[in-house]
């Protein structure tokens, strides 16, 4: 393997939250091997021994120093937007579907992702496409859930409102299949302003049972953090990654992408 490709996985692991450097030397994060192994990204690696890489697009905001950012019109009215209609989904009954319309838009979460937890200022999703759980902290979003009679804990019931949610981003973008991408900007720009961060390294294990979904948060180290429940009884339309399995167990992740510069494409659409 070239070294390039041995620093490239190194930087990919510490990404990860598998591993740290300290003074000149690797060491690991995460103790629990099960968990570890899950996280591994074989496929970047074998593309890796290929030497393959791919060209980055550079965005607009590259050249913009934080003081003299400002919000985008365009970014100001599509906020405006989805708040306007969350707020009058809750005035209709329709709680589920303001709630999957805000986690696709104002957090980054893809068309068949999953917002398991809300926790103080952080949220836990689940992304299908990568098998992974990530985390991010958005103080504006949590102050505003609270206004909208929403409490912090398990979120999943959200995708019961996805099918309304998902008609209302396609209108709202009118961008075809690109609607999902332009959703998600939204958090991204966010985030280019500073008012939405970084998360943190968790082990996330989680469990169905008779009707029951527990979900058992933990520190890098395996100490419990907190212990969530919920009923569940609609076996047929388990939320992700428990819609084909009965327990899964893994790292999350205190970024939204690995390989950092693939948030940059974000801005080119």
């Amino acid at each position: 393997m070239h070294p390039n490709t041995v620093r490239n996985q190194l930087k990919l692991l510490a990404n990860n939250g598998l591993i740290e450097y300290k003074n000149g030397k690797w060491y690991p994060r995460v103790l629990d091997i099960e968990v570890a192994v899950s996280t591994l990204d074989y496929k970047r690696s074998k593309a890796g021994q290929r030497g393959a890489l791919k060209s980055l697009r550079v965005t607009i905001y590259g050249s913009i120093s934080s003081s003299e950012l400002s919000i985008p019109g365009s970014l100001k009215y599509y906020i405006r937007q989805v708040i306007s209609k969350s707020r009058k989904l809750i005035n209709e009954g329709k709680r589920y579907v303001a709630l999957d319309l805000l986690v696709h838009t104002l957090l980054p979460l893809r068309e068949n992702a999953v917002l398991w937890l809300w926790k103080d200022n952080e949220f836990i999703y689940y992304e299908p496409k990568t098998g992974k759980f990530h985390s991010v902290k958005f103080p504006a979003l949590a102050e505003f859930l609270k206004n909208l009679g929403f409490k912090e804990g398990l979120m999943v019931q959200h995708i019961y409102g996805h099918e309304e949610a998902s008609r209302i981003i396609h209108n709202l973008f009118a961008k075809g299949h690109l609607s999902w991408v332009w959703s998600r900007s939204i958090f991204y720009g966010l985030k280019k302003l500073s008012l939405a961060q970084e998360g943190n390294y968790y082990v996330i294990e989680l469990e169905y049972k008779d009707g029951v979904i527990c979900l058992v948060l933990k520190d890098i180290y395996g100490n419990i953090i907190n212990i969530y429940t919920i009923l569940w009884s609609n076996n047929n339309n388990r939320p992700a990654p428990l819609n084909d399995k009965d327990k899964f167990k893994s790292i999350v992740i205190g970024k939204q992408h690995v390989k950092e510069s693939n948030e940059e494409s974000y801005f080119s659409k």
